[in-house]
Formats: C-alpha cells, structure tokens, sequence
C-alpha cells in the first residue's frame, strides 16, 4: 500500500525545522543589529575623542578691582566722654553735635528708660504734624508721588532688614501723607492732635524728672561707648612702627572695647589708616619711581562695610628683609561705620576695570602676514597660530557667527592695554572703544574649545 503523501507525522517535522530556520534567520538578524549599533557607538564615541565638539561661553560685562589686602588699625582725634551709670542715648552714633549737646542721660531707676522711649516717639509725631502743617505747595500730584516714593523706600528698607532706613521711611511716609490730607482739605489743621500729644509729652516729662545729663566736650561726631573699640597703643606710637614691629602688634591686638565712659568724640573730618601687607602686594601702591600713588585710591572694610572711601597715600614703605610693607592713607569721608572702628582688615583699591569676561582659554595668536603671504593664507584658509605671542602675531578670540567661526582682535598686552584678570578670564574691552583695536561685543559667543579653527570656518 502506497504511504499517503500528507502523512501528519512528516508534516509535522518539515514545520518544525523550517520555525528553527526562521528563529535562527530572525537572532541572527538582531545579533547583527545589535552588533551594528555598539559599532556605530564606539565609532561615535572615537570620532568624537578624535574632533571633540566645538564649547561655547556667552560675553558679558564684568568690573575687576586691582586692590590690596591689609591689616592696620583706623586713627582718629577722638576725645574720651567722660560718665558711666545706667545711661540713655539721645544722640545717634555718627551724629555730629555742637560742643555742649546732651548725647546721653543717667537714669536712677529702671522705669526712666522706657519713659523716656515713649517721651522720644511723642516728640516725633509731633514734629512730623508740626511740619505738615507748614506745607506750602498745592501740587498733590507731586506729593502724592513724595508718599509712593517713601513708601517704595520703606518696602526696600524692610526687605534689606535695614532698621535704622526703615525708620525713617516710615517718618517719610507719615509726612507727606500728612501733607496731602491739609492740601486735600480732610484736615484743616493737626492742632488739637498736637496738643493732645503735648499734654502726654508734658505728662511723661514731669514722671521722668531731671535725669543727669553727659555732654558733648567739644563738636564732632559722637560714638557710643558700646559701639566702639579704643587703641591699646597711642596713634604717634603706631605711626613709628615698622612693618615687621606692626604686624607682630597687630596679631598681638592692638585694640579693646571702650569701656568706662559714654563714648567718645572725633574732631575733625579727616581720619587715617595705617596698615601692613605683603612687599609684593605694596608694588601696587608705588609709581615707577619708587613713590606713592598720587592718583586717589578707595579703600573698603570688608564685614564692616561694603562702601569704598576715596582716600590718599601719604607713606609707603617696604622691608625687604621681612618681606612686609608698610603705608599710610588719609581720608576725609566719615561714616558711622567707620567710626566704630579701630583694628580692621582693608581692601585698597587701586584701580577698577570694566570690560567684557573673555575665557583665557578662548585666546589665540594668529600670525600677521606679508601681503604676499596674507593672499596666500586666504587661499588655504587656516591662518597659522602660535603658543607664544611673537612681533608678527596678533591676539584674538574665535566667535560664532551664524554658523561660521571669525577671528576678533583683541589688545595685545602693553602698557596703554596692561593685562586684567579675574580668575581663569581677562577682561578686555568692548568693540569700539576708544584707544582699542578690540572686536569683541557684549553677548557674544566665543569658541572657548575646538579643533582646527581658522577664520570662516563652517562650523557642524
């Protein structure tokens, strides 16, 4: 009997061997792909080691300070007040008062302080009614714009955690919204107010008494005692130091809280500093000469405060042995901060840039061709580039335009162009400043890393 063609045992083995063929078809399809694709990747990854991607910084404005670092101690003509006792201020640190002003009372017991605080805020809002009565102009628009303005400056004071600015804007406000309600016609007059307010004032007096009073000895501006330091040393005895003698003085302390007194006084308008710092740092402050600066220099006391004085150099002195400087500068702004000084850690500010950040990184020197050679140049289109600046190289940046590379100039270092840094950036100017050959602008996109760059060339 002939076998059946379509016997299902047969049939059966031909299925599975042609599924092993297409599993085997289909594995060895994604074995290939998977093989192509970590191909692909490490050829990426090697092209990309070998032609690294171009890195890009945005220009923009930066201000350096070439300055000095010292450590000295502030000298003024100050004057001693004599008083002691359980003491209430009337007068401001930094105040300047007239010789006889009473800046300070003595109270016998505690309940004179804070009558004394309320009698204070009594006088004030009376001064402030007082003076609106007196307002002359009609024009409401512009004290309305007076009360934004305050308001604007209290909200500003508030937010710096600035109490003493916060005090008065808020005095501010409250006068010329004062102002505005007499001008308007809400208030014909404060009068009755400020009776009132008088009759408590006169009130809180008579509980008060007649506290001992401290006077200023001579005019100046008045320091408390508690918010001021005194000198362990007479300021001729500082002046006559050396470098090395000042510093070993300065690491021993040459100040002390000011204590047994009410405070003091400084006469005067001028005050002095006297500082050490390193020899190397001290060149700053000397001409080519050998001389001090002439020019006016600023200094500043870090954590005491962020304002910069105008000041002069009168003295600068190195030790070459020590390797330490000494100088002297007056000043002729005070401020209450300062006032309150007496050792203190300076910053003397020399001079102050303003230019654009440049990545040092990002400059080149691209060499400046004969004519002959510049045409030739042109033609292959790769300028030649040096490591070191020589006579025939010029200094620049690569910026992106578009999507092509261009070569700007910068100064070359000089002494009409000296070299400006400000950690791992120069500063240089922007493009059409006066006296410079910079082509560089605000906002710019500078190639800080590439390969092969070169004047047009089209960037991927």
């Amino acid at each position: 009997m002939q076998k059946d063609m379509h016997d299902p045992e047969h049939s059966t083995e031909e299925i599975s061997d042609a599924a092993r063929t297409s599993w085997r078809t289909v594995l060895g399809g994604v074995v290939a792909v998977v093989l192509l694709a970590i191909l692909g990747y490490v050829g990426y990854q090697i092209l990309h080691l070998l032609n690294p991607p171009n890195t890009y910084e945005t220009v923009l404005t930066a201000t350096v300070e070439d300055k000095v670092e010292a450590d000295g101690v502030v000298l003024f003509n100050e004057t001693v007040i004599p008083g002691g006792g359980d003491m209430g201020y009337l007068a401001e640190d930094g105040a300047r008062v007239s010789a006889g002003t009473v800046v300070a009372e003595v109270y016998t017991n505690s309940g004179q302080s804070a009558l004394r605080a309320s009698l204070t805020s009594l006088n004030e809002q009376i001064e402030l009614l007082q003076r609106a009565e007196n307002v002359s102009s009609t024009q409401v628009d512009t004290m309305i714009q007076e009360r934004t303005t305050a308001l604007y400056d209290l909200l500003d004071a508030a937010d710096r955690g600035a109490l003493a600015d916060m005090d008065t804007g808020r005095e501010d406000y409250l006068l010329a919204q004062n102002k505005i309600l007499v001008v308007t016609g809400e208030a014909s007059d404060f009068a009755s107010q400020i009776a009132g307010l008088q009759a408590q004032a006169a009130q809180l007096q008579s509980q008060l008494g007649t506290p001992a009073q401290i006077t200023a000895p001579l005019t100046g501006y008045f320091v408390r005692s508690a918010s001021t330091r005194q000198l362990t040393q007479p300021a001729g005895t500082i002046l006559a130091m050396d470098a090395p003698t000042l510093q070993a003085a300065l690491a021993a302390g040459l100040d002390a809280p000011l204590t047994g007194c009410a405070g003091k006084m400084v006469s005067g308008f001028s005050w002095s500093y006297c500082g050490v710092c390193t020899a190397e740092q001290a060149q700053k402050l000397l001409r080519a000469d050998g001389t001090p600066l002439t020019s006016t220099v600023r200094i500043r006391f870090p954590g005491q405060t962020d304002e910069a004085l105008p000041a002069e150099l009168t003295e600068v002195t190195i030790d070459e042995a020590s390797g330490l400087a000494r100088f002297v500068l007056t000043c002729d702004s005070v401020t209450g901060e300062v006032l309150r000084l007496g050792q203190a850690e300076a910053e003397v500010i020399v001079s102050e840039t303003t230019g654009l950040r440049v990545p040092a990184a990002a400059v080149h020197y691209v060499l400046e061709a004969p004519e002959a050679s510049s045409e030739a140049g042109s033609a292959s289109g790769a300028p030649a580039e040096s490591a070191e600046a020589g006579e025939n190289y010029v200094p620049g940046v690569y910026v992106k335009f578009g999507n092509l590379a261009r070569f700007c100039r910068i100064d070359p270092v000089d002494s009409d162009h000296p070299l400006v840094t400000d950690g791992d950036y120069i500063i240089v100017p922007p493009k059409d400043t006066d006296g410079s050959v910079s082509e560089v602008r605000l906002y710019d996109q500078v190639i800080v890393e590439g390969q092969n760059l070169y004047d047009g060339k089209l960037l991927s």
